[in-house]
């Protein structure tokens, strides 16, 4: 199985660390690319990982 689709997940995370420390301006942009990253990651993921997700969302119980 191919792991390319962590690349896009781990950059994604460094994104949003640097969301954390950074200023308004610049927030507004990591959390973008940090939403754009994860979703190529679920795009690039294996079907097994993403029946795994769906099966989370599905699964967690929604707020009322």
């Amino acid at each position: 199985m191919s792991l390319l689709f962590l690349i896009p997940l781990t950059i994604g995370l460094a994104v949003s660390y640097l969301f954390k420390n950074s200023t308004a301006d610049m927030a507004e942009l990591t959390s973008l690319s940090t939403v754009a990253c994860l979703i190529v990651s679920l795009i690039l993921a294996p079907w097994q990982l993403k029946i795994v997700v769906l099966m989370l969302a599905i699964l967690t119980p929604q707020a009322t």
